[in-house]
């Protein structure tokens, strides 16, 4: 089998398997992945706050191989609205169930270097929740001293938050 393409070359491969940002493609014996780098995935991160707007909920994700803080997020699933994402969101790290229309549309990111692996669209929504007493919470004043430790564009995301409320 000849393994240089040309631009405009028509391939007859088996598609295996379709996930969110890339197509398996090929036969037992070979398989490939074909990356859509132009199309972005859709993403939702949910400030979940405290009714007063002091306590944030955050996340540790190692990323290149480094803990640092996230605002809770997932992928929007092709069933799903982004609403129904967020809430789906908040019900797995709170418990909580939360009508989609009581999330307060906050923020929308589309910048394609956001995420050096792969291009996210992130819709950020804002959920006012009573606080609880899991380990979760975090002092929004005191997290915001360690913009080092935060992934992405998280620390920016709170720290407009913080300036705004």
């Amino acid at each position: 089998m000849n393994s240089s393409f040309k631009v405009g070359q028509k391939l007859n491969l088996e598609i295996s398997e379709v996930n969110f940002n890339h197509v398996v493609v090929g036969k037992e014996d070979k398989e490939a992945f074909m990356y859509n780098r132009e199309m972005p995935k859709v993403t939702v991160e949910v400030l979940i706050v405290d009714e007063d707007d002091e306590y944030i909920v955050l996340l540790e994700e190692e990323i290149d191989g480094e803990n640092k803080l996230v605002l809770p997020g997932a992928t929007v699933l092709c069933d799903e609205s982004s609403g129904e994402t967020g809430a789906r969101i908040l019900k797995e790290y709170t418990g909580i169930d939360m009508d989609t229309g009581d999330l307060e549309l906050y923020d929308f990111r589309t910048n394609p270097e956001r995420d050096h692996r792969q291009w996210l669209m992130s819709v950020i929504y804002i959920a006012r929740v009573e606080k609880s007493d899991d380990g979760f919470w975090a002092k929004i004043k005191d997290v915001l001293l360690h913009e080092d430790g935060f992934g992405y564009d998280h620390h920016r995301i709170i720290q407009n938050f913080e300036y705004n409320c």
